[in-house]
Parts: C-alpha cells; structure tokens; sequence
C-alpha cells in the first residue's frame, strides 16, 4: 500500500503539491481576516520607514527598531523584514489583509520546498509529502505565519530552505557546479537579511558533508565552502557598518556556564514544545532551574549524541536529527535575545528537518527495523491522527491572533507569568476602561515577575514607569508623576517617551521653556517622533519664535506625509516669520481627505 502511494505521488508530482497547498490555504485561511496585533502598529502602522515613501532607504541603515530612536538600536538587523512591509505598504496601503496574503504566499512556497528538499534527501515521495505535510501543520508555525511581525521568520525560512535545496543541486550536478554554488550562497545571503539565525546554514552543510558524503576529500569541500563563508564575511562587515558590532556581546566566544546552562535549558524546551504542542503563545517565560529539571534537555543530548556517533546506521535521519540543533544554535545563546528567551517562532525553520525525520522514521526507518509493526495498519493511522489533531489545533489557534483583545485575553490567561502580558493589561486597563488602580497593580505585578525573570528586560521596567507616571498625573499627583519620568530617563536616557511625557506635563501649564527642553531632548534621540516636534514647534510658537517653530514643524511633515496638522502650522509660523510666499506654498502641499 505504502509503495503504491508513493508510485502515485512520484508519477503525479502536480497533485502532490497542490494537495499541500490545499491543505495549508484550508487550515490557514482565516488569517487574512485578522487585523495588526501587538508589535504590527508600531512596525507598520506609527514606522515612518514603513509609510513615507521616500524614507525606505533608513529602512537599510538601522536595526529593525531604529524608527523609534537611539535607544531602541538593537542586535537585529534584519532590512528585508521592514523593507517587505514597505513594499506591501506601496502596493496596499494600511490593509492587513495584503500583509498577510504576502506572509501566507511566503509560507505556501516554503511548504513545497520543504517537500522537495525530502525528495532530495529520500528519493521517496510519500515519505517527502508526509513531511512536509507534517511541517505544514505544525502548531508552532501559528505564531510566525499569522503574526505580520512574523514575517523575518517566514522570509528567512523561505530562503534558507531555498538555499539549501540549491546547494543539493551544486553537489549533484557536476557541470556548471559553481554556478549553483554561488546562487544558492547569494539565496543565503538574502535569507540573512531577513533573519540573524540563518547563520547557522555554512555549519549546517558542514554537518550534510560529514553524515551524508563520501569519501571527497575535505580540502575539496572546502573550497566549495568559500562562498557561503565569503557571504558571512560580508554579511558580519556590513553589520559593524551599520550597528557599530556584530553583537551585543562582548566576548562572543565566551560561553559562561551560566549560558551553556541556558542553552541546554533552552534546547529542551524547543524540543518539548515540538512534541507536545500545548498551552502556545507569544509570551513563554525560560526558568534555568525548572528547565534543567525536566527530562527534556538530556533526552534530547542524548539523542544529538547518538546521531553524531551512530555513523553506519540511516545517515539520512541522522543528517535532519542534526539539523534541529544546528539551525536552532543562534536562539540557544542568551546573550543574542532579548524578549522572549523561548518563542515558538524560533523553530520555524529548525523544524523542518525534524519534521521530514519523524516522517522519515515513521514510515522507513521504524518498519525496515521491525517489519511486524505493519506501518500501513498501524504507524500511519497514527501520523494521521497527529496531522488531524494539528489542524484542529491550527484551526482554533489561528483566530486568536485578529485582534489585540483577542490575543492579550488569551495571553493573559495562559502565559500569567509573563511581565509583558501584564503591561498590555494595565494598558488596556488604563486607557480603555479607566480602571487606574487595577491598571496599577498591573504595572506593580509586572515589575517584581520583571525583576525576578531569568533576564530582567528594562524595556519592561521603563514601561512600568512611564505608565504609573501617567496614572499619578491623571489623578493629579504632578510630582509623583515627573518622578516616575525621571526615574524612567535614568533608566533608559535614549529613549524619548519619558521626555515625551515630561514635556506634556509642563506644556499645558504654559512653562513652555521648560517643554521645550525636555521635546528637544526627545528629538535629539529620536529625529522621527512626529509628536515631539510638533509640541517643539508649539513651544517656539508661544515663545516667539516662528523660525524655530516652521523648522520642527517642516520635520514633522518630512517624517510623516500625511501630517497634515504639521503643514498648516508650518504655514503660519512662517507666516508669522514674515515669510508669506512660503507659506502659500506650504498650503499648496496639504494633503486633503
């Protein structure tokens, strides 16, 4: 039985794909109702980079949160995750439904080349499409695919596996064989453009010629090698170009204790999430010592260990047992993270070679070990059964994220230990419903879960603070309220939201001097916060200084087109300047409705 479907699925390779797309578009549709959640508003909907035309180059020059200022400068470069939502932005404008047709598109194509990629490696077609099928329908998938933010792991997982499918294409077509080399490299190099943890792919085909080639020599090898290595080289020196580093670390190679623990503790967990997909979400929190406790990080050692020495036996499934690992190795370093150390979204594309391994070991390995398993009576009812339980479990996971009441209610209920999840309740608590004291203990609950995290996050604790500053101005406490902002300043002095708020508290007291200097400070972090600039522009206006004033006002409409509040007050600061001419010209410019 299991022979003739893979004689149908081999003479018949068209049905074959377009059941995997039938099954993804089937499970996945009802992502393109869903809205921006969560970080999707400030990455596109308040990103200048995203929504003014002609600023996508910024897009090139900065991390991926480089929009909000100097301070929000991370160690994520990742300039085709921005750049893909600028180019939908162009074609689409502010319609979530286009995002996520791109990032569903995106997935479709790295479904099938998944199942190439187990044809390649099988040459068994059944075993390939239940792979695939399998990696389809992962429940971890939910996350990266339906979240627009998501979008640096689907793109990156596209390329590198499209990468890697064309390196097996060089190694098996002698003629025009540094062609392809230096096609899939330059397919590489786009995939790590999207996403940092690509990196691992030079070791990862390391690890292909060391389980599955023959007896070439490894200076050959080698000198195959040198465009991929040439691709990390450039990719690593344009980072010090624009970042100033190639990590946040300072000793790269330093690996404490302390982070080998978190990484095995880390690894573990991956693993657990992979086999038993229950209670997913955005926020999971890594404890060290309940992570070491388990059983999961030595299972999985174990098994790593084994597939390293076991060299006679299915090199094939040893090559994919080793790909989880390899391709996870950069989100095991606790030092290259920031929020949250354990994401379902960071096996995105480690999963792809352990999903065509549980194929292959279902359906070849297990029956040819022990043939009276009868695979067709008894293995494949299970496999099935597990695809249908995932797409049942896709089904109900992919509304979850349409809006961000329906995502911060289902987080709230399952990840209660996440200090994120309480800042977005006191938030929503605060400005949709007015309850201050609940929104309090909110942010009070979230600072001691932050303080007594594995990694405390002062993005967290500057939240905190800037939001139980804004509760005691709204109940009239002004000098409780400038405390929380300054102590929020000293926290984090590059980051313009304290001065923002520290501004707002002294401008409607007409102490627009004082404004000023704390609007100015929060220009000078971050040249893009629109708001800022406009309060500044106001100030100089009430202080007598039209000049000044158009000049804010003139940036604010340069960061943001659409402005049009910006262009008006331009126009009459330079009106007031007694500059009349180039106020008519101004309000030639306004953008109408």
């Amino acid at each position: 039985m299991l022979s003739r479907c893979n004689e149908l699925l081999k003479n018949h390779r068209a049905v074959a794909n377009w059941l995997l797309v039938l099954a993804v578009v089937a499970v996945f549709r009802g992502m393109l109702a869903n809205g921006f959640v969560y970080d999707d508003g400030r990455q596109i909907l308040e990103n200048p980079f995203v929504r003014n035309p002609h600023l996508w180059r910024h897009i090139f020059t900065g991390s991926v949160w480089s929009f909000l200022g100097a301070a929000a400068e991370t160690n994520f470069y990742r300039p085709l995750h921005i750049f893909s939502h600028w180019l939908v932005w162009q074609i689409a404008g502010p319609d979530p439904g286009a995002f996520h047709l791109y990032q569903l598109v995106f997935y479709v194509l790295a479904v099938l080349l998944v199942y190439r990629l187990g044809r390649e490696l099988f040459r068994n077609h059944l075993t390939a499409f239940a792979g695939a099928l399998l990696w389809a329908l992962h429940p971890l998938h939910v996350e990266p695919v339906c979240w627009i933010a998501g979008v640096p792991d689907v793109g990156c997982g596209l390329f590198y596996v499209l990468a890697f499918v064309l390196f097996l294409r060089a190694e098996k077509t002698p003629e025009r064989r540094w062609a392809w080399h230096a096609l899939a490299a330059s397919i590489f190099f786009v995939a790590l453009l999207f996403k940092e943890m690509a990196i691992s792919f030079p070791l990862l085909l390391g690890v292909y010629w060391f389980v599955l080639a023959g007896q070439e020599s490894w200076l050959r090898r080698a000198i195959r090698w040198l465009p991929y290595a040439a691709v990390v080289a450039a990719y690593l020196e344009l980072r010090i170009i624009v970042l100033g580093h190639v990590s946040h670390a300072a000793h790269l190679w330093k690996v404490t204790p302390r982070v080998a623990a978190a990484g095995a503790g880390l690894l573990g967990q991956h693993t657990k999430l992979f086999f038993w997909p229950t209670g997913l979400n955005d926020f999971h929190t890594f404890q060290l010592a309940a992570s070491l406790h388990s059983p999961w990080p030595w299972i999985t050692l174990l098994v790593l260990a084994l597939a390293v020495t076991m060299r006679k036996r299915d090199p094939v499934l040893r090559f994919l047992i080793l790909w989880w690992p390899v391709t996870l190795l950069p989100c095991l370093d606790v030092r290259q993270l920031s929020f949250p150390l354990l994401a379902e979204r960071f096996s995105y594309v480690p999963s792809m070679g352990l999903c065509l391994a549980v194929a292959h070991f279902i359906l070849s390995s297990l029956p040819a070990s022990a043939p009276n398993l009868r695979p067709a009576r008894v293995l494949v009812p299970a496999l099935g059964l597990a695809l249908a339980l995932f797409a049942v479990q896709d089904l109900r996971a992919v509304p979850r994220w349409r809006d961000n009441e329906t995502l911060w209610s289902y987080s709230y209920r399952v990840a209660p230990q996440a200090a994120l999840v309480h800042v977005h309740r006191a938030l929503d608590l605060q400005y949709r419903n007015g309850n201050l004291a609940d929104a309090t203990q909110e942010y009070e609950t979230a600072l001691q879960l932050n303080h007594t995290s594995f990694v405390e996050l002062s993005s967290v604790t500057y939240d905190c603070l800037i939001g139980l500053g804004q509760i005691a101005y709204t109940r009239g406490h002004t000098d409780e309220a400038v405390a929380y902002f300054r102590k929020a300043v000293e926290l984090t002095p590059r980051y313009s939201a304290a001065y923002d708020a520290l501004g707002s508290v002294y401008f409607p007291r007409g102490d627009y001097t004082r404004a000023a200097g704390y609007f100015q400070q929060a220009v000078r972090v971050n040249p893009q916060d629109v708001v800022a600039r406009f309060f500044l522009g106001t100030c100089w206006m009430k202080l007598g200084k039209p000049a000044l004033a158009a000049e804010q006002f003139h940036a604010a409409r340069e960061v943001d087109p659409d402005y049009f509040q910006a262009y008006e007050a331009e126009a009459r600061a330079l009106e007031a300047a007694g500059d009349r001419a180039g106020a008519a010209r101004v309000r030639r410019l306004i953008p109408r409705a």
